[in-house]
């Protein structure tokens, strides 16, 4: 699998700066961002718009720089750049499948929804596992914030395609803009599964957990325990949160929860969080501080 250093791209935005009139370094700097998949539509509408009319110099490369631009131009509401890479591309592949969901992308960033729909609608009929379609049919519930049919809509998805992380991570962030936390909770339960080594998926299911309160402290606990094994240094969203489900049993009481083991992991979190500010936030650790001592006096009555 092919990797992608941030200093690689940092060298390429630097020389397609220094000559913004050279297509191979424009050409360069968007293959790298597509390439490692980065969401740069400011740099790619700065510099594609300049590619957009130099077919033959990109040769077959030249279609895949055209959605590229097209879809960043309407991240940025460049409509009229969007709809030139559109045509192009239509005239040039009046039958693909891609260029409809790119049509119908459009639509929706027209806020013709009902249009978009339309055409998502009719690509089914001829692919019903096109899976990007299916999502777009998401995405077209959840810009009308229609938040419940945008749910079932992505449950429908899964039933197909379990194995999405992308797909849960969306699932469970519908559910948590409604306030269903248990069912987020599900929903990052399997992306635990899935990527059982991500730091991040630990962390934001402790925070799930610990938001449910009550019997679920425990659990939100373990979790960010977890986060911090996975990732032991510059994690602080774990480590305040490993404080705050101590603090937290300080209320709640959990006969499976020992008082000292309690206590040793809050001063570890507190002692972790004092170093981290001091090096990198020293003017917040006062107030840190603070929070982290207010918590200990609770856990050692």
């Amino acid at each position: 699998m092919a990797t992608f250093a941030i200093g690689d791209f940092e060298e390429l935005r630097v020389a397609a700066e220094r000559s913004p009139r050279s297509v191979p370094a424009a050409q360069a700097l968007l293959k790298h961002i597509r390439m490692a998949k980065m969401r740069e539509s400011e740099m790619v509408v700065r510099h594609g718009s300049k590619l957009v009319e130099r077919q033959a110099a990109l040769g077959d490369e030249y279609w895949s720089v055209l959605e590229q631009v097209f879809l960043a131009a309407l991240d940025v509401d460049e409509r009229s750049l969007a709809q030139t890479c559109l045509q192009a591309l239509n005239e040039q592949f009046p039958e693909s499948t891609r260029v409809k969901r790119l049509v119908g992308i459009s639509r929706e960033a027209m806020g013709k929804y009902a249009e978009a729909e339309e055409i998502y609608k009719g690509m089914l009929e001829e692919n019903p596992a096109n899976q990007l379609v299916l999502k777009r049919q998401v995405c077209v519930l959840k810009a009308q914030n229609k938040i419940p049919a945008a749910i079932k809509c992505l449950n429908n998805y899964l039933k197909q395609f379990q194995a999405d992380a992308n797909a849960w991570q969306e699932l469970a962030d519908l559910y948590l803009s409604v306030s269903k936390y248990e069912a987020a909770a599900f929903c990052y339960e399997e992306l635990v599964l899935a990527n059982p080594t991500s730091h991040i998926n630990h962390c934001r299911l402790g925070e799930i957990y610990y938001t449910l309160g009550g019997k679920h402290i425990a659990k939100a606990r373990k979790y960010f325990a977890q986060s911090l094994e996975l990732k032991k240094t510059n994690n602080a969203r774990a480590l305040h949160g490993l404080a705050a489900c101590c603090h937290a049993n300080t209320t709640f009481k959990d006969r499976n929860v020992r008082a000292d083991v309690t206590a040793a992991l809050h001063e570890y979190a507190s002692e972790e969080l004092a170093k981290l500010y001091s090096e990198q936030s020293p003017t917040l650790l006062p107030k840190v501080e603070a929070i982290l001592e207010t918590q200990r006096a609770a856990i050692e009555k």
